[in-house]
């Protein structure tokens, strides 16, 4: 190949260099523009790129220019352009960890389809919480309708009741009530304290049992009575404690207006006085009709006293029935009535010994019977008993059992219809069977025994 050749490839390949890195520079420069507004990229090494290229591309038309007219100055240009390409060419050398550190497009694929699988969890756990809020929206909508109808039947049922429910912080201040006893309003009680609403007296009993109800946790029942409306009120009810998250924040009061019931029960009572006087009064009539009817005939008017206390027995029992509200007549009260009512020698001495007994009204009456020809024998034995013993006992097998013993008299005896009643009647009213009958040169001995049960209860003692 002659020179000119050589010349003229070495000029070619000079062109084509100046080409190739204006093309690189030119492509750097777009990309830097595109990425003005950018984060990220390779902004600094592509910038570093960018000049190298255009110092490249200087020097080698510094290098044509200075072989073509030979001028000093090109050499110069062709100087500094190198100088450039050499200080970029170290400077690049920082950025090489930073280049090694980016991604390779088959790292950055991965990475993009663990971005896909993780979004597509992403999207199906948003699926499951979507349904999961549904169902609970769902569930909740149903518990809402379910307090909602509980709330509307609550209401319903003591709308016009006379039951009221109140709820008192643990300073007894009263926080909420529902259906206020007239002619009171939620305004008269809410914020108030019971001693606003209540007289003293009652206020310091419902006090007493709400802090009680704040220390022990235990509920209670209370039953008071004031004026209000312009008459007297009864209420009963009961008081329990608030639990939140196991700790007590209050008490909840229920108050039931029994004013209608107590007024009928005291109606009652009035009744049942009434029906006393008018039956003692029609026994009394029937006493003296009998008086009457055997005046002047000795032999019957003999008959007429036992008879006459017969009828006061009844009448007595009857008297404590009412008393007592006809739920019955304690036995103690049974006997110590029969020895009140019979005038008895002066000189016996009556011991009474057992437990408290509740005979039902269809046993009383037959037992103060009873005990009356029991007491009117004792009163008509001469010589009279120098001392009775009455005791009962509840044995463990649930069996009643009766003693009576008049001591120091032989001389006691029974009447015919004293021995039919109790040898035959009481038996068969208290469910057991006569376990003694007896006279003897040391005194008289009555047994008897019976079965708890309705007729025959226990009474409790009150706490």
């Amino acid at each position: 190949m002659q020179p000119d050749d050589l010349k003229t490839v070495e000029t070619l390949a000079r062109v084509m260099t100046v080409a190739a890195c204006v093309s690189v520079a030119t492509g750097l420069a777009t990309y830097l523009y595109r990425m003005r507004r950018r984060s990220g990229g390779m902004i600094g090494t592509s910038a570093l790129l960018c000049v190298f290229a255009l110092a490249i591309a200087a020097g080698a038309i510094g290098r044509l220019l200075s072989d073509a007219t030979g001028g000093g100055a090109f050499v110069l240009v062709e100087t500094v352009t190198a100088v450039i390409a050499f200080v970029v060419g170290i400077a690049v050398w920082p950025m090489i960890p930073r280049l090694v550190g980016q991604p390779t497009r088959q790292e950055a694929c991965l990475a993009n389809a663990l971005l896909e699988e993780g979004q597509a969890a992403n999207r199906r756990l948003i699926d499951q919480l979507s349904h999961l809020n549904r169902d609970l929206e769902s569930r909740v909508a149903g518990r809402t309708a379910e307090l909602e109808t509980v709330r509307h039947r609550f209401e319903m049922a003591l709308d016009g009741s006379d039951i009221s429910v109140l709820e008192l912080d643990t300073d007894l201040v009263f926080t909420w009530v529902y259906n206020p006893p007239r002619p009171l309003v939620e305004a008269d009680v809410l914020g108030h304290r019971p001693g606003d609403v209540l007289p003293p007296t009652e206020a310091a009993e419902f006090m007493a049992i709400g802090r009680r109800v704040l220390a022990g946790g235990e509920a209670e029942r209370f039953e008071i009575s004031f004026h209000l409306g312009g008459r007297q009120r009864w209420f009963e009810g009961f008081v329990e404690p608030v639990l939140i998250d196991q700790q007590i924040t209050g008490i909840l009061a229920a108050a039931i207006d029994v004013s209608r019931y107590k007024e009928h029960e005291r109606e009652m009572r009035d009744i049942l006085r009434e029906l006393t006087h008018r039956s003692k009064n029609l026994l009394a009539v029937v006493q003296g009709i009998a008086r009457q009817s055997v005046d002047g005939n000795a032999e019957t008017a003999a008959l007429l006293a036992p008879f006459g206390g017969r009828l006061l027995a009844l009448s007595a029992a009857h008297e404590l029935l009412v008393q007592n509200g006809w739920r019955g007549i304690p036995l103690d009260d049974v006997v110590t009535r029969a020895w009140a009512d019979v005038e008895c020698a002066p000189g016996i001495r009556v011991e009474i010994d057992g437990p408290r007994i509740l005979l039902g009204p269809d046993v009383a009456q037959n037992v103060m019977l009873g005990a009356h020809e029991l007491v009117a024998a004792a009163a008509m034995a001469i010589p009279p008993p120098e001392r009775v013993l009455v005791s009962w006992a509840v044995l463990p097998d649930g069996v009643f059992r009766l003693d009576w013993r008049m001591l120091g008299s032989p001389s006691v005896r029974l009447s015919g219809f004293g021995q039919l009643l109790l040898r035959t009647v009481l038996p068969v009213v208290l469910g057991g069977e006569v376990t003694a009958l007896d006279a003897s040169e040391t005194g008289f001995v009555y047994g008897l025994r019976g079965r708890i049960g309705p007729q025959l209860q226990i009474v409790q003692p009150s706490a």
